[in-house]
C-alpha cells in the first residue's frame, strides 16, 4: 500500500520556529502521518467550510492538519506555540 503525502503550507513554515528537540519529534510525528494519516489529534476544531481539522500536540509546538484521503495526502495547515495552560 502507497502511503499518504505530507504537504506543508508556506504558512506553517513562516510560523513560530520550535526547538531543536521539537523540531526532531515533529519530523517523525510528519513521517507517522504518512503511514497513518487516521491518527487523531489532541484536539479538534472546523474550519471555514466545516473540514475537521486533528491539532496534535508535539514537544512545545501545536500542529494543525487533515487528511484528505481522496488524494492520499495529509495537509498540515498551522504550526502555532502550544499553549500550556
Amino acid at each position: 500500500m502507497r502511503g499518504y503525502r505530507v504537504l506543508v503550507t508556506i504558512e506553517m513554515l513562516r510560523g513560530p520556529k520550535p526547538s531543536r528537540a521539537s523540531r526532531d519529534r515533529i519530523i517523525r510525528f510528519l513521517e507517522s502521518l504518512e503511514e497513518e494519516p487516521f491518527q487523531p489529534g489532541d484536539y479538534q476544531e472546523l474550519d471555514e467550510s466545516g473540514r475537521t481539522l486533528q491539532i496534535k500536540i508535539v514537544g512545545d509546538m501545536a500542529l494543525t492538519f487533515w487528511a484528505d484521503h481522496a488524494v492520499k495526502e495529509v495537509k498540515v495547515v498551522r504550526m502555532e506555540r502550544a499553549d500550556r495552560e
